[in-house]
């Protein structure tokens, strides 16, 4: 291998690492910079189509094959075809993986595949770059799995990629042994722009209307949790339509617990399904307000100034909370005190068109040269 030259290894799975890993991908595509694309294959059935709307290439290695992983049944062939694969041997791994060991690995957020990546990079002896480090809610069940594996990919990480001034001393007071690396914003904001540039300003409906979207565990897997998510659509829809765009997971708890016909037979709530990130931009950037449990879509109402309700009561990013973004934890009161002012939380948007993608591929390229 040509090491004046040494490989980005990026080790990445699920919907939202390919959205905000885009613009990196993009630019080592644009400025033909080596690097090779791992899938972790946790969103095997959605990444291909979303491959092709991002504009990036297929994956050098796709390490799974077949249907979304979005519960623990599903998840038990695909994480033991991982481990098997960890217990190979070093050596193995490295050729299927990583060539001959040489290079970074870059890994992404806060999910199964994050602590995955990190686990299968740093068996094979390589240094680990994380980008989205320095996020918390120091709660470690809010959300969960995704604050423990924030932690400890934090913790062994090598180059820590901090979207903020409040990331990076988050990192700071954890003592982390790695090279702290302000980018001052997220990714995402370059992800955002690609989609409203690609796609504009999509949005299917002449009246102004609320956009719905539920999909983590601790929303869809408890009965009167998700019962109170499908009550406030309701409950909204007597003043603004509500599109509700519904992950395949939720759809299946929503049908398991009884309640999804309550929301087909609701002539002013709209089901959708999940849809390609440019039109769920173009109907975010079209709404009134946004209701979620989502840190991405926070990050993205914080950014075009659209009102956002988060379903939770700790969330790991700071964007728009003290402007238009308010957290809920399920509680009526907080809804009612929302709905009634959420008007005077438009702020319009903020949205600087910033490429933090170039400071984390000038790192990764230093570090190696």
């Amino acid at each position: 291998m040509d090491r004046s030259d040494p490989p980005i290894y990026v080790l990445i799975g699920t919907k939202a690492q390919y959205i905000k890993t885009a613009p990196l991908l993009r630019l080592m595509q644009a400025e033909r910079r080596h690097y090779r694309l791992i899938d972790t294959g946790q969103h095997a059935a959605l990444t291909p189509a979303l491959r092709k709307e991002l504009g990036i290439k297929e994956p050098d290695v796709a390490l799974y094959h077949g249907m979304n992983i979005s519960s623990f049944v599903e998840a038990v062939p695909w994480l033991l075809k991982l481990l098997l694969l960890m217990a190979s041997g070093r050596a193995r791994l490295r050729s299927k993986l990583f060539n001959d060991g040489y290079g970074i690995c870059v890994i992404h957020g806060d999910t199964t595949s994050t602590l995955l990546s990190l686990l299968l990079a740093k068996w094979a002896g390589m240094k680990v770059a994380h980008v989205e480090a320095g996020l918390r809610s120091f709660n470690i069940f809010k959300p969960f799995p995704e604050e423990p594996v924030r932690i400890i990919c934090m913790r062994f990480s090598d180059y820590l990629f901090a979207p903020s001034k409040w990331a990076v001393q988050n990192l700071k007071k954890m003592k982390v042994r790695g090279e702290i690396i302000d980018i001052k914003q997220n990714t995402a904001v370059e992800a955002l722009f690609y989609s409203l540039e690609n796609e504009g300003e999509y949005c299917p409906f002449d009246s102004p209307h609320c956009v719905m979207t539920v999909h983590r565990i601790e929303t869809i897997f408890n009965k009167r949790r998700l019962a109170f998510v499908v009550e406030m659509a309701e409950h909204i829809a007597q003043d603004l339509p509500v599109i509700f765009v519904i992950h395949g997971a939720t759809r299946k708890k929503l049908a398991g617990f009884g309640l999804l016909d309550r929301i087909l037979e609701n002539d002013t709530i709209r089901p959708m399904d999940l849809m390609d990130h440019s039109k769920l931009i173009g109907l975010i950037a079209n709404a009134a307000m946004v209701v979620t449990d989502g840190g991405s879509v926070q990050e993205e109402c914080s950014y075009l100034g659209i009102p956002c309700l988060i379903l939770r009561s700790e969330t790991e990013r700071q964007e728009g909370l003290d402007r238009n973004v308010r957290l809920c934890n399920f509680d009526k009161d907080t809804l009612e005190r929302f709905l009634t002012g959420y008007r005077e939380l438009d702020v319009g948007r903020r949205v600087v068109n910033v490429e933090p993608s170039r400071e984390i591929l000038a790192v990764n390229s230093g570090s190696l040269a």
